[in-house]
C-alpha cells in the first residue's frame, strides 16, 4: 500500500507566492524592453577628410619602431692603489769625515855622547900625540856641517831598530878618519848607515890647553829607533 506524505498548507502558500513573483518579474522585463526608444541610423555617413603629415608620420613610424640597443661599455677593472708607505723616509747619512793624513814621523836616530874612559880604545879617546896626553875637552858629539843619519829603508819597512857603536879619529879640522865599528845590533844595514854618517860629519875638534888637537878613537853610539 502506497502512502503519500501530505504537504503542510504553509508550504503551498510559499510556493504559490514564488510563482506569482516570477511571472510579475518576467512581465516587467518585457514592458521595459519594448518601451525603450530605438536609435535612428542616418542614411548616409559623413565623409571625413584627414590630412596626414608625411614627416609626422615618418617620425611616428620611427617612434613606433623600437629604439636601437645601446652599447654598454663595461667599466674598467678596478685597480687597487699602491700601498702608501707610512714609514718615515730614511735620514740622509752625514758626509764622512775626512781625516787628515797624519804625517809619519821620521825614524829617530840619536848619537849618544861617548862615556869617559882612561884609554883611547873606549870613552872619549886620546890625543894623537902621545906626549900631549888626554885632551882637556873631547871632540863634539854633534856634527857642525848638518850631516843627517839616514834610516835604512829595508829596516824601516821591516819595523826594525838597531844600535851601532863606531870609533873614529877626529882631526884638528873636525873631520873624521879611520872609522870602524866596535859593536852593532839589528843588521848590516844599520852598520852601513852609521859609517856613512860619521864619515860625512864634521865635528868640533878636541882641545888641549886651548889649542885644537887630533883625538884618536873617539866613540859615537848611534841608536836607530822608529
Amino acid at each position: 500500500m502506497v502512502t503519500l506524505n501530505e504537504r503542510h498548507p504553509v508550504e503551498h502558500i510559499v510556493g504559490f507566492i514564488g510563482v506569482v513573483l516570477f511571472h510579475i518579474l518576467v512581465i516587467w522585463l518585457l514592458v521595459v524592453f519594448l518601451s525603450a526608444p530605438k536609435k535612428q541610423q542616418p542614411d548616409t555617413l559623413p565623409v571625413q577628410v584627414q590630412i596626414v603629415d608625411v614627416a609626422s608620420s615618418e617620425s611616428a613610424a620611427a617612434a613606433a619602431q623600437p629604439p636601437a640597443p645601446e652599447m654598454i661599455v663595461p667599466p674598467p677593472p678596478e685597480i687597487e692603489p699602491p700601498p702608501i708607505n707610512t714609514e718615515a723616509p730614511p735620514q740622509p747619512k752625514p758626509p764622512p769625515v775626512m781625516k787628515k793624513p797624519t804625517k809619519k814621523a821620521p825614524p829617530k836616530t840619536t848619537v849618544a855622547p861617548a862615556p869617559s874612559a882612561p884609554t883611547g880604545t873606549e870613552g872619549q879617546g886620546q890625543s894623537g900625540n902621545p906626549n900631549v896626553g888626554k885632551p882637556d875637552r873631547s871632540a863634539g858629539s854633534r856634527p857642525l856641517n848638518g850631516a843627517q843619519i839616514e834610516y835604512p829603508p829595508d829596516m824601516e819597512a821591516a819595523q826594525k831598530e838597531g844600535r851601532v857603536i863606531v870609533s873614529c879619529d877626529v882631526e884638528v879640522t873636525g873631520s873624521t878618519s879611520n872609522c870602524h865599528v866596535i859593536s852593532s845590533s839589528g843588521g848590516q844595514s844599520f852598520v852601513q848607515a852609521a859609517l856613512k854618517y860619521v864619515n860625512s860629519a864634521r865635528y868640533r875638534p878636541a882641545t888641549k890647553n886651548g889649542s885644537p888637537i887630533k883625538e884618536i878613537g873617539h866613540r859615537y853610539t848611534i841608536n836607530f829607533k822608529l
